[in-house]
């Protein structure tokens, strides 16, 4: 039976438009001794779209993984809600950190709606840990809302190697989005959606940043979308924060062609990108 709670020492949610989640003078060295991420200092708040942008190889994804605990830094502090990232109990960063991978992978054959359940699995390990039953009606609920806003409703009992990747991208945002955290990261989850798709999942996240206080992270290469949607941007450059604010503050040519490597032009608060004249 699926049933609701909280772990006796999961931490509070934090006020509305506090920090969620912050580094403090981040690094990560793989074993080669290669920096990856070079004391990076930066808050995410509560209440708004956060999007990572910078060229391959800049950091972007290292940094998600930092975040979420994946990987240990070689220097620095992450807090979450106040709290040391390394000090939360797994439960406890389950109900704060839910996370959507730039490939998703599901190793059985597993129904779309068995996989989107799966993101309850949080909330009820921390009830069973704390002995509070509740019915879980109120949870099928969000898990059925959650399959119509993602449009997979109609996917519901096909397995997950059936799906085009498109298809398995939105079944991996919706577990995600049914395990209800305060912080949401996400990985390039566009890639290998088509417009229409791009578009709703985009004002989807909107609306939860904006009316639920939700801290959303979204590493992305799209940086018309970062420009158009997000209330912040992060630029990363050889695992450096190159420039971090407001998307048409730093969305510019002057910083985004040193980086990038195009030339950059603005028309009709599009950016345009071309090879730079080898003459």
């Amino acid at each position: 039976m699926l049933m609701s709670g909280k772990h006796p020492d999961a931490p509070s949610v934090a006020l509305p438009g506090g920090i969620a989640i912050e580094s403090t003078n981040l690094s990560y060295q793989y074993v080669a001794g290669q920096t990856a991420v070079d004391d990076v200092a930066v808050p995410f708040y509560a209440g708004e779209v956060t999007m990572i942008v910078g060229p391959n190889g800049s950091g972007k994804s290292t940094l998600l993984q930092l975040l979420l605990g994946h990987l240990t830094p070689s220097a620095g502090t992450i807090t979450v809600h106040g709290q040391n990232i390394t000090g939360l109990h797994p439960l406890n960063r389950a109900a704060l950190l839910s996370y959507v991978p730039q490939t998703p992978q599901v190793s059985f054959a597993y129904s779309v709606q068995e996989i989107v359940a799966m993101g309850y699995w949080a909330h009820r390990r921390r009830a069973l840990r704390a002995s509070v039953p509740a019915g879980d009606q109120s949870a099928m609920d969000r898990i059925v809302q959650t399959m119509w806003d993602l449009d997979i409703h109609a996917l519901a009992q096909r397995t997950f190697d059936e799906l085009s990747a498109g298809e398995r991208q939105r079944v991996a945002i919706a577990r995600a989005l049914v395990q209800d955290t305060p912080i949401i990261l996400l990985d390039e989850p566009t890639a290998a959606l088509d417009v229409w798709h791009q578009l709703e999942l985009l004002d989807h996240l909107k609306s939860l940043a904006r009316d639920r206080q939700k801290a959303i992270i979204w590493v992305t290469h799209d940086l018309n979308h970062a420009r158009a949607n997000a209330d912040r941007v992060l630029i990363m450059h050889e695992g450096k924060l190159a420039a971090h604010g407001n998307p048409k503050h730093v969305l510019t040519s002057d910083i985004l062609e040193p980086i990038y490597r195009v030339h950059v032009t603005l028309r009709d608060d599009n950016l345009l990108f071309s090879r730079f004249s080898s003459s």
